[in-house]
């Protein structure tokens, strides 16, 4: 009987402290702003939390998010390398608006690198066209007005991967996707390829 009751006042006791530490690292205060860790609420926001990140990961298998705050600036990662920003309970893709875009491009992570060669005749295949998406958000296209009669301008993948199969992807639901960023260079090369012709003629 003695031991049963030690017992209990060893559980009570360790419940009691472990929910002093819970209180202490979770609060939830009258403005109905919750505080994760040893810190307070940032300004309106209705949750703070303190630590290096968060990660999160799907159960029974190994596709995960993870959100990295400790370096000098905040990473995104998640599996096969992708981040994709696309509503799955609606079908659509998200816009997205940022200031500047930076693509990784080092060269020393970079291998069998050859000069590009020959495309303008390539690129002349390519068709361009200005359409609307079929799916466009009319709450979001009242809210972020574009100008004029606020056509898309681009190309159709399918045409693209006839042509430049590597500019196109096919995520898993089917979708074709371009790389527009992947035609700069491409384009570049084609004016250099006019500019040496135009200065051939005029050599003449």
């Amino acid at each position: 009987m003695k031991t049963f009751f030690t017992y209990r006042v060893f559980v009570t006791s360790l419940l009691f402290m472990l929910g002093l530490s819970l209180n202490a690292q979770i609060k939830y205060d009258s403005n109905k702003r919750l505080t994760i860790g040893n810190t307070t609420p940032y300004g309106v926001y209705g949750q703070t939390i303190e630590g290096s990140g968060m990660y999160f990961k799907c159960s029974g298998g190994s596709k995960f998010f993870q959100i990295d705050v400790s370096p000098a600036a905040t990473r995104l990662a998640s599996h096969l390398d992708q981040v994709v920003f696309y509503n799955t309970q609606t079908g659509k893709f998200n816009s997205i608006q940022v200031q500047n875009v930076y693509n990784y491009s080092d060269a020393r992570a970079k291998m069998n690198i050859q000069p590009l060669d020959n495309c303008l005749t390539k690129l002349m295949q390519l068709k361009t066209y200005s359409y609307k998406f079929k799916d466009e958000n009319e709450t979001a296209a009242r809210t972020f007005v574009k100008g004029g009669n606020a056509n898309e301008y681009g190309m159709l993948a399918q045409e693209v991967e006839k042509v430049l199969p590597e500019l196109v992807i096919t995520d898993p639901d089917g979708k074709k996707l371009i790389n527009y960023i992947e035609l700069i260079p491409m384009l570049l090369n084609a004016v250099q390829t006019l500019s040496q012709e135009v200065a051939t003629l005029k050599a003449k």
